[in-house]
């Protein structure tokens, strides 16, 4: 019930529009219980048609019988009750005829100025009443009152009669501009927002590409540009998944495509040699050791990607991890004809796991002596950024470089530079692994390249 947003809205105006019209009806009844305005307005309107009358009626003072017909004239011409009472308070002449021989109870007068009289009294039948008038020579001698009358109305009849018409009137009108409004609003609103969902409907069918136009109030505006960002996630997490599936599909394989050749040569005895036969079986050890170091690869990536790989957050010395690396690929370098050097102060200490941060550099360090050629160099120089409070290492190669437009991507999954070379190294998961590692201790890694000059991968560790 009420699902609709336009209902909604509509009801929600009408229940504001009541809700005030209620509060500014109490609010006034509350006004005319404790302020005598009202009451003076019906003796000032009483007062008005005395004064308005008394002109008329002097000449015929001394005459009972015409001062009643020109009472009775003035009573219609005025639209007001007239009476005429004597000094006990019983009346002589009703321009209404009921009370006429009655007497008058509780009379209060509130006010006599220069004759002119004002105040109340108790009727005959009960009812509380109001009168301005003056006093008056009777015929017979003595005085006797000239009263213009009205009922004095409680607070609920006088609003009821006077302020109830145009209070209904003016929430009429605001209930119907309230609606307009509730209907424009809700268009404006509800609109954008469809559009939005036949997007999202149209995604789940599968229709790629589609995206929510970005209009209507600024809220439903930034919803539509965070849904269409959210589908720009989604699809290029879904093409990564493609991708990811399509290169781990071409890794595999290659090494598949040669243990079964090989190991085909061993049952079928092509391989019949010692030579042949101790060839088949090394092809299929490394065959199977890289795809072993690949799967190692793919697992470590999976777990940072589902947050399960656990670091451990120890003291390490910089200087001493990137010591043992260096001493590690020696030998790789010394057949490389490549020159190692390492610049690392000591008391350069971070916060992290020093397993995973030894493969970071290691890592680092077998890319620069594999991609520089012979004679050439490869730096590994660490400093602290004392403004920063971070340590800085600098893994620095001679070899040919990267081109520019590969820059950006040498992080990316099973990307390599060059794309023709024979992947006997590994399957691109290297730089990969290495980024998530240092952005898990809350570093970054960068890398910069002039070609023919060579490249330079800097890593920031926060310090300890």
């Amino acid at each position: 019930m009420f699902r609709s947003l336009n209902t909604r809205l509509l009801i929600s105006y009408v229940l504001v529009i009541l809700v005030c019209l209620a509060l500014v009806g109490l609010g006034l009844l509350v006004f005319l219980r404790t302020s005598p305005l009202w009451t003076n307005l019906i003796a000032l309107r009483l007062d008005a048609a005395a004064r308005a009358t008394m002109p008329t009626l002097r000449p015929a003072l001394n005459s009972p019988e015409a001062l009643s017909s020109l009472l009775a004239a003035a009573a219609d011409e005025q639209e007001v009750h007239i009476l005429l009472v004597d000094d006990r308070n019983v009346v002589r002449f009703d321009s209404e005829e009921a009370w006429v021989g009655e007497q008058l109870e509780e009379v209060a007068r509130l006010r006599a100025v220069q004759n002119r009289i004002q105040g109340t009294f108790t009727a005959p039948n009960g009812g509380r009443w109001i009168f301005a008038g003056q006093m008056i020579p009777a015929s017979g001698g003595g005085r006797q009152s000239l009263l213009f009358v009205a009922p004095r109305l409680t607070a609920l009849v006088w609003f009821a009669e006077n302020l109830l018409p145009p209070l209904l009137q003016a929430g009429l009108v605001a209930l119907i501009l309230s609606v307009l409004l509730a209907l424009l609003i809700s268009r404006s609103v509800s609109k954008p927002l469809r559009r939005v969902a036949n997007a999202a409907e149209a995604i789940a069918r599968g229709e790629a590409g589609t995206r929510a136009p970005a209009s209507g109030p600024a809220e439903v505006r930034a919803l539509a540009r965070s849904f269409n960002t959210m589908v720009d996630q989604v699809e290029a997490a879904q093409q990564s998944q493609r991708d990811f599936v399509a290169n781990v599909s071409h890794e595999l394989k290659t090494p598949l495509t040669s243990i079964q050749g090989f190991s085909q040569a061993l049952l079928d005895g092509t391989a019949s040699t010692p030579e042949a036969t101790a060839r088949s079986a090394r092809v299929i050890h490394d065959e199977a050791e890289r795809m072993r170091r690949m799967v190692d690869d793919l697992l470590t990536l999976a777990r940072f990607d589902a947050g399960q790989m656990a670091l451990a957050r120890d003291p390490v010395e910089i200087g001493p991890l990137l010591q043992g690396c260096v001493e590690k690929l020696m030998p790789q370098a010394q057949a490389a004809q490549v020159t190692l050097v390492l610049d690392a102060p000591e008391q350069l200490l971070v916060a992290g796991d020093a397993d995973r941060l030894a493969q970071v550099f290691a890592n680092l360090i077998d890319n620069g002596v594999a991609h520089s050629p012979a004679g050439g160099r490869v730096t590994v120089a660490a400093r602290q950024l004392a403004e920063e409070s971070v340590i800085e290492i600098g893994v620095t190669d001679t070899g040919k470089g990267i081109p520019s437009e590969a820059l950006s991507r040498i992080f990316e999954r099973f990307y390599q530079v060059d794309e023709s070379r024979p992947r006997k190294r590994g399957a691109g998961l290297g730089l990969a692994i290495t980024r998530e590692i240092v952005e898990a201790h809350g570093g970054a890694i960068a890398a910069e390249s002039v070609m023919g000059l060579g490249s330079k991968f800097t890593v920031r560790l926060p310090a300890q």
